[in-house]
């Protein structure tokens, strides 16, 4: 199977900014959308999204920030920090300094909030 194209039996949803898929080995992979800046609605949408096809499952997520646009207020970074009550454990896609800066602040706003272990994971080019 061609790297990056999910098999027929996973599902992907496309939100405004997210593209997420719900694989069939249980993990949930969550791509941004190319550079798109995400508001407080979106996080609220993308986080329902995950919340209602899991079905009160909790899932690992593998959030791949590469092409992340600007989440700018406060508001939108602690809703995903505060809100992902699905998730079992995190761990982020970064290939530059700004995507692991935004990662290594995600992780910092969300261990305030008891979110389970994330770590951001660099990619080689």
């Amino acid at each position: 199977m061609a790297e990056g194209i999910p098999p027929v039996s996973d599902r992907t949803i496309q939100t405004r900014t997210l593209a997420i898929t719900f694989r069939e080995d249980g993990l949930v992979h969550i791509r941004s959308l190319h550079g798109l800046d995400q508001n407080v609605d979106d996080a609220r949408e993308n986080l329902e999204v995950c919340r209602q096809n899991l079905g009160g499952k909790k899932a690992p997520l593998l959030v791949d920030v590469r092409k992340i646009g600007v989440i700018v207020d406060k508001q939108t970074r602690t809703a995903y920090a505060t809100e992902s009550d699905f998730a079992l454990a995190q761990a982020m896609l970064v290939d530059s300094a700004f995507t692991r800066i935004a990662a290594n602040l995600y992780i910092r706003i969300s261990h305030r909030y008891t979110q389970p272990g994330c770590s951001a994971l660099k990619t080689q080019p």
